[in-house]
């Protein structure tokens, strides 16, 4: 209490103490200096003031009090009777007026009680819109407040940002002054002025879309509420106006209907399952297609549409590719709702989630049966001979020329056959040109079906058909070995009976047969000339038979395909033998063998591998004697397994045998047949394997490693030796050629190429196997530099089966 008199002071003891309220606590000071200590000392929770102090006087007391004491409540005890000068200090900071002598105890009490309350509550108003404003300021949405005449008052950080206001004296101006302030968003204040005043004409809230530039002029697009307010007597109060950022969203809405068109319009087959592979929508082009309804397909899984012709492995492939990269693309034949099957180019992918697991797929399509009917008619009409419908001279000179690019890159060969047909004019003359006719389309489907898929027949002129086989070999005997077979092959084929008009005809032919490349600068004209002037000199020397253009080569041929004919005949007696030779491993003990093959001829001996293996590659004859093999060592193993001892055995697969679409069932015929146990089996594989179906190959050898079986990369650093392929193939050691250990303890060249092969094991954690170790110090060399299976003469020269079980336990192996 602040009372420079006494006797007032006492007074209003009295009236306190008279309370029946809890006791008063009550500090009394006389001056404004006094007032302003005990604030500082002791706050207390209201001011009793009078205004006649004696350093201050009237409404200048109450300003200084309301300076010092901040939001504390005073009340002014005065003896004016002056309303007012009530309502001045009412004005100037006081929370109430008591009259001196016009109160009593109630009254001040009830003055007391209200103005604490009121304090209390207006710390906890702005406590709370502090807060308010706080949480206003941190939401990303713009908020913004203005009074009734549409001056703002207020605004979030966001609304400050988006209009480009930051720093700027906004408070108490107008849109129209604001869009003078900031021209940039000119457009923008005055469309705003104008949507207020229709919340304000209609007293309801608005709710619109509003485009607002960005610093970079693009359109950014609100979601604006704007909430008007009235005083009691209807007039305007304020505006309360938010805007939420929904420009994202319109962009995907319109991406959402643009995708939406573009899945009912789009001429491509749409087809989305869920994660599971269940089919969850489809677009009227897949309809269209597939002859399949939407609801057809709902919850089935696209297996549904299978034609059959492709096998697991395909798929498991697919499968793949798309699981590690997302997406897969190629051509897939599917069938229709009326169970025709069709081409289909097809891109499927994957739809991830934040976790990347997968929650959809998507295939597009396209039917690829219109484009290939008509690719096979424009086909037809530019490379077909229109009699026979075979192809025609221009494309058999244009397929020769690519074989023939080829050989010369590659350096090898292949051959061309021209086949004339023996007195074919005389039959032309005497039964007309129809029986012609009807007999040269029946030549045309003979030959065909004599021929090899990717070998290419035409007919050049009227009875003159010409053979290009296309799979180039490594020198000219296997390629003129291979053209005099299949010469043979087509004579056999015509002379069986032609029916035609009831009249069984019977055919011969002159072939020519030339090889090629002869030179660098030959073409495929110079070529087929080489055939018929071949083909001519058989129709000179009396027909019926093959003449090869250069004719010193066709002896050496003939005795090639003797040898193969009696190669053919040597698997049928079982004329073959198993030989094995050693491997040793580090501590000097026999750990293996390889499984080697010889021929034992009736009259020639027992033949070495070199002599016909390379004969048995050029045919699939390669593929019987690997099966013989197979089956061999299989027997082999059961055996050894048997008698307790745990020796591994490699034998050689050829490429062409790996490549057999049941290659795979065969191995595990072999293993069940014969009860060998599959971790026992190394098959050694070149490195000319992986050229072609890589995926294929791997898919192979993973399916053959699960069983237990190891591989073995045969001759490494002679051929393909790619590193991208060999750490991508699950083989289990790599064999040196004995061309690199020959020499490799006094050539430092060989030496650094063993190291490095060595390194490149060790790398990838492999076995090394070196072959060909026939000395002491190239022993020494190998033990050196690590952990090695040697293979070779200084260990034991190849020995028949027999002969090497009965040597087994008996032959001290050297170290």
């Amino acid at each position: 209490m602040a009372e420079d008199d006494p006797g007032d002071a006492n007074l209003v003891r009295q009236a306190l103490r008279a309370s029946v309220e809890p006791h008063f606590d009550i500090t009394w000071v006389t001056s404004l200096a006094d007032i302003r200590q005990q604030l500082l000392e002791n706050p207390p929770d209201v001011l009793l003031l009078d205004l006649s102090l004696p350093d201050s006087n009237g409404l200048d007391t109450v300003h200084a009090c309301r300076r010092a004491a901040g939001t504390l409540p005073i009340i002014v005890l005065t003896g004016h009777d002056d309303s007012g000068f009530a309502l001045q200090t009412i004005d100037a900071g006081a929370q109430d007026y008591l009259i001196k002598g016009k109160f009593d105890t109630d009254d001040l009490v009830r003055a007391i009680r209200h103005a604490i309350s009121r304090a209390r509550l207006e710390a906890r108003l702005s406590e709370t819109g502090t807060h308010l404003r706080t949480l206003i300021n941190a939401m990303p949405d713009f908020v913004c407040f203005k009074d009734g005449e549409g001056r703002w008052l207020e605004a979030n950080a966001a609304n400050l940002r988006i209009f480009r206001l930051e720093g700027m004296d906004y408070q108490g101006k107008n849109d129209k002054e604001l869009s003078a302030l900031q021209s940039f968003h000119r457009e923008t204040f005055l469309t705003c002025a104008a949507n207020d005043e229709i919340a304000w004409q209609t007293g309801t809230i608005q709710q619109y879309e509003e485009s607002v530039p960005r610093p970079d002029g693009a359109p950014q697009i609100f979601d604006v509420i704007k909430v008007p307010l009235f005083h009691d007597d209807g007039r305007r109060m304020g505006l309360v106006v938010v805007g939420r950022d929904i420009t994202e969203r319109k962009q995907a809405e319109v991406h959402q209907r643009l995708a939406a068109r573009v899945f009912e319009t789009t001429g491509e087959a749409l087809l989305v399952t869920d994660g599971e592979a269940n089919i969850i929508a489809v677009n009227p082009a897949f309809s269209r297609i597939t002859g399949y309804s939407e609801m057809e397909v709902l919850g089935k899984n696209p297996r549904m549409f299978n034609s059959g012709r492709h096998d697991s492995l395909f798929f498991r492939s697919m499968w793949q590719t798309l699981r590690s990269k997302g997406e897969w693309v190629g051509e897939i034949w599917n069938r229709r709702k009326n169970g025709e099957p069709f081409p289909e180019w097809v891109t499927i992918s994957c739809v991830r989630d934040d976790s990347g697991q997968v929650t959809h797929y998507v295939a597009v399509f396209a039917d690829l049966s219109e484009i290939r009917r008509a690719q096979a008619t424009a086909e037809h009409l530019s490379r077909r001979d229109p009699l026979t419908g075979l192809v025609n001279r221009a494309h058999f000179l244009a397929q020769l020329d690519k074989t023939l690019v080829n050989a010369h890159v590659e350096g090898r060969f292949a051959d061309v056959l021209l086949l004339d047909l023996d007195r074919f004019k005389d039959i032309n003359e005497a039964r007309g040109l129809a029986i012609g006719d009807a007999l040269l389309k029946a030549v045309a489907q003979r030959l065909a079906q004599t021929l090899h898929a990717d070998d290419v027949l035409a007919r050049l002129d009227s009875d003159e058909f010409a053979v290009l086989l296309p799979r180039l070999v490594a020198t000219r005997d296997e390629a003129g070995h291979r053209a005099l077979a299949m010469a043979e092959k087509l004579r056999a084929a015509l002379r069986e009976n032609i029916e035609l008009d009831g009249e069984a005809m019977h055919l011969d032919a002159s072939i020519g047969i030339a090889l090629f490349p002869e030179s660098p600068k030959e073409t495929a004209s110079d070529v087929l000339r080489q055939a018929d002037l071949a083909m001519h000199q058989a129709k000179a020397e009396g027909g019926g038979r093959s003449v090869f253009f250069e004719t010193t080569m066709g002896e050496t041929v003939r005795e090639r395909y003797q040898l193969e004919r009696e190669l053919r005949h040597a698997m049928a007696e079982n004329q073959l033998r198993l030989y094995l030779q050693p491997q040793v491993g580090p501590t000097g003990q026999q750990v293996g063998a390889e499984a080697l093959v010889r021929w034992e001829h009736p009259t020639r001996g027992l033949v070495l591998p070199g002599v016909f293996i390379a004969l048995a590659e050029a045919s699939d004859l390669i593929v019987a004697v690997d099966r013989w093999m197979l089956a061999e060592v299989c027997r082999l193993l059961a055996r050894l397994d048997a008698e307790g001892r745990t020796l591994r055995v490699a034998v050689n697969i050829s490429p062409r045998h790996f490549q057999k679409h049941d290659f795979v069932a065969e191995i595990k015929h072999q293993l069940a047949a014969s009860g060998a146990d599959p971790a026992h089996l190394v098959l050694e594989v070149t490195e000319g394997l992986v050229i072609g179906n890589f995926a294929d190959v791997v898919a192979k050898m993973n399916e053959l490693t699960a069983l237990g079986i190891h591989f073995s990369m045969d001759d490494f650093g002679t051929g393909y030796s790619s590193l991208a392929y060999l750490k991508r193939l699950p083989i289990h050691e790599l064999k040196i050629d004995k061309s690199f250990i020959q020499d490799a303890p006094n050539d430092p060249n060989d030496a650094a190429l063993v190291e490095t092969i060595l390194a490149v094991a060790q790398h990838l954690h492999l076995q090394v196997v070196a072959e060909g170790v026939e000395t002491a110090a190239q022993a020494n060399f190998l033990h050196a530099r690590g952990e090695i299976i040697h293979q070779g003469y200084l260990y034991g020269r190849p020995q028949a089966m027999d002969a090497w079980l009965s040597e087994l336990h008996e032959k001290a192996v050297p170290t």
